[in-house]
C-alpha cells in the first residue's frame, strides 16, 4: 500500500506542532526567500506602478480612477492580499530560523556535555 501524505493542519503549524528535519531548514529558508524577493518586487510594482489618476481631469474620471484605486490597492484589494501573504511567508521564514537556531543551539549543548564526559 502506498504510503499517504497529508496536509499539515494550519492550526498545528502556528501552534508549534508541526515538525521539520533539520537538514531541510537550510532549503526551506531559500525557497522562501526567493519567494518573498519575487512578492515584494510586486508589491512594490503594484504600489507604484498601478495606481490610476484621472485621465481626463473632470469629476467622472476622478470618481473612476478612486473607485478602481480602492478595488486594487484598499482594504480587502488584491493589494492587500499580497501584503498579508507577505506577511505570512515573513512569520514562516523568521520560525524557521528560529528554530533552526534551536537546532544548533541544541546541537552545540550536545557537543559540550559529550566532551565533558557528560554523556
Amino acid at each position: 500500500m502506498p504510503q499517504r501524505t497529508t496536509t499539515p493542519d494550519p492550526a498545528a503549524v502556528a501552534a508549534g506542532g508541526f515538525k521539520v528535519d533539520p537538514a531541510a531548514i537550510p532549503s526551506l529558508r531559500r525557497v522562501f526567500t526567493a519567494a518573498l524577493v519575487k512578492l515584494d518586487k510586486q508589491i512594490e510594482m503594484a504600489v507604484s506602478d498601478v495606481r490610476i489618476r484621472p485621465w481626463a481631469g473632470d469629476p467622472v474620471s476622478e470618481q473612476a480612477a478612486t473607485d478602481i484605486n480602492d478595488h486594487t490597492l484598499g482594504v480587502d484589494s488584491a493589494l492587500d492580499a499580497l501584503q498579508r501573504y507577505q506577511r505570512q511567508l515573513k512569520g514562516a521564514l523568521d520560525a524557521l530560523t528560529e528554530v533552526e537556531q534551536g537546532y544548533h543551539t541544541v546541537e552545540q549543548d550536545n557537543t559540550t556535555l559529550i566532551q565533558q564526559g557528560g554523556c
